[in-house]
């Protein structure tokens, strides 16, 4: 089964903010490429401003606020050459959020965790920036609305995505990539992936979950002046 991998870029208040989802593609595709069945199905296929309701896409617009940008998402066959897909969104497509009161800091994050079905294979964690006061009560505990959207959110991230290509079924399982660690020429460690698909796949967990925390997380990557 084909490794998918699929980057979102969004824009918050001059921080740049990479998030990446990764699949396991099946099927056997008639009219489009995998990865534009993968990006169509989690909704970032968008031909207008509004991200379908029940995507990936969708979900994650209403939970963050108007201040975010949606730049562009791309998808890729990890191993498969010609097969990659990209598209930027339309002009004014940013979050949707109606929670109330200022933007908060690109420091803080609605955090999610995946969980483990290997021992030897770590859980997956998310940071999605776009937080607004009305997201939270005392003590940066999430509001019961924000609860209700997250929790949505993580359904629809670990559910098995289904798209028809003329009849035919490509199904994409959300999964959890152990990467190789290297070392790169200025001596800082980094992180890869194994070099073939037979090498990959022994570290690869899939049919995996998704959970919202309870509270506010941080993101010290994209603290002013770093960005991503």
């Amino acid at each position: 089964m084909p490794l998918m991998e699929v980057v979102l870029e969004q824009s918050y208040k001059g921080q740049q903010c990479i998030n990446r989802w990764n699949y396991m593609a099946s099927g056997t595709p008639a009219a489009v490429t995998l990865s534009f069945g993968l990006l169509s199905i989690m909704g970032f296929l968008a031909v207008s401003s509004e991200l379908a309701e029940g995507t990936v896409a969708g979900s994650l617009q209403n939970l963050q606020n108007a201040d975010v940008t949606f730049i562009q998402a791309t998808a890729r066959a990890v191993y498969i050459d010609e097969d990659f897909y990209g598209n930027p969104f339309v002009s004014g497509t940013v979050g949707a959020s109606v929670a109330g009161g200022d933007p908060q800091t690109p420091l803080v994050a609605f955090g999610f965790r995946s969980n483990r079905v290997k021992q030897s294979i770590g859980r997956g964690y998310k940071r999605f920036t776009g937080v607004l006061e009305g997201n939270t009560g005392n003590g940066g505990v999430w509001s019961v609305a924000t609860v209700s959207q997250m929790t949505e959110l993580a359904g629809l991230m670990g559910d098995a995505l289904n798209y028809d290509d003329e009849g035919n079924t490509l199904t994409y399982t959300p999964c959890i990539v152990q990467k190789l660690k290297y070392t790169t020429p200025s001596g800082r460690e980094a992180y890869k992936y194994y070099p073939t698909e037979v090498a990959q796949s022994a570290h690869i967990a899939s049919g995996i979950q998704w959970q919202a925390y309870d509270q506010v997380r941080s993101q010290t990557s994209r603290q002013y002046g770093r960005g991503s």
